[in-house]
């Protein structure tokens, strides 16, 4: 396993990477023998380092299974911690190769960045976690109170146009960090705290002896379709990484995981390697190493998890969620 533990400041003394044109990104990811995958900072149960060193987290098992299509090896991974405010510009800038850090997929970002979303891995909202003492159940509960929320998110944008339209008048403390907007909130210095849900829901989670000492209100803020983003120069890696994604999705739909041989993964159809620059083992490669979405999920986020979180609408299409994957047989 390959770490970096750099953040935006020592990013920038590394000075960019130039932006790949079509196929070279795949290529400069091969010769290099490993890729980098921007993720985020303790983000519980999407992307945490470890005691050992180790990562691991839902979006961290997405640039595996990227790396195990690519490299045929998914532990060849560099990860590269990224806050709020610089993930889409460390990736503009070219100094990761993807980018799995709960983006919330967009028009502006999708249009005006020069940013590409291949696949959403998680259908998420926006909600709003209290202290449970505030007798608070919905957003208006919050008038003249005051609420956190991270800079550079959807959320912040979004939970203002919420506050105006419930017509209150409530603070925001606005916070660089995500580990500062949690300190803030533990702290005081907020009574509310607005992200996506997923991300409250694990936090609360990750701490069951104070579970009784939160409350998420009833409102829903804003859909957030949660995904990888790469640049839109490339459109290969743009491909790669949308096939790998919807492979997971399409290999839980099959009733196919890490334990199947390849012989049954090769029974879906899976194009050629060479129709992506990859290994025609990039299938099977992907599966047997890291496996389907449901394991991906159900580990770091579900039922074999500490968070226990539900599927909700991240189910399979089949069981009542959005998860459908996009047919995978050879042409």
């Amino acid at each position: 396993m390959i770490y970096r533990f750099t953040l935006f400041l020592g990013l920038l003394l590394l000075g960019p990477v130039e932006a790949y044109a079509a196929g070279e990104t795949r290529s400069a990811v091969q010769d290099r023998g490993y890729l980098i995958c921007g993720v985020g900072i303790d983000d519980v149960g999407f992307a945490s380092r470890q005691a050992d060193g180790r990562w691991t987290g839902f979006e961290v098992d997405f640039c595996r299974a990227v790396a195990a299509a690519v490299l045929n090896d998914a532990e060849a991974v560099e990860f590269v911690p990224l806050d709020s405010l610089n993930r889409l510009r460390v990736l503009q800038d070219g100094q990761v190769d993807v980018l799995f850090r709960t983006t919330t997929h967009n028009f502006t970002r999708d249009v005006t960045l020069g940013l590409e979303f291949p696949a959403i891995t998680y259908y998420d909202t926006q909600k709003v976690l209290v202290f449970a003492d505030t007798g608070a159940s919905n957003l208006t509960d919050l008038d003249g109170m005051t609420i956190c929320a991270n800079s550079g998110t959807t959320s912040i944008d979004n939970i203002r146009v919420a506050i105006e339209r419930a017509g209150i008048s409530v603070e925001i403390l606005e916070i660089a960090s995500q580990s500062g907007r949690w300190r803030a909130f533990f702290g005081r210095e907020c009574q509310a705290v607005t992200a996506d849900g997923s991300d409250l829901a694990a936090r609360v989670a990750s701490q069951p002896q104070y579970r009784t000492d939160f409350a998420l209100l009833e409102d829903d803020i804003s859909n957030e379709p949660l995904g990888a983003v790469v640049r839109q120069s490339d459109p290969e890696w743009v491909h790669i990484v949308r096939w790998v994604v919807n492979l997971t999705i399409a290999a839980e739909a099959n009733d196919l995981g890490q334990g199947s041989d390849t012989d049954q993964i090769a029974d879906i159809g899976l194009p050629s390697g060479d129709t992506l620059g990859l290994a025609d083992t990039w299938g099977a490669d992907v599966i047997t190493q890291v496996g389907n979405y449901g394991e991906i999920f159900e580990r770091n986020l579900g039922a074999g998890s500490p968070l226990n979180l539900p599927r909700g609408l991240n189910r399979l299409w089949s069981d009542g969620g959005l998860m459908y994957p996009l047919p995978m047989q050879a042409p």
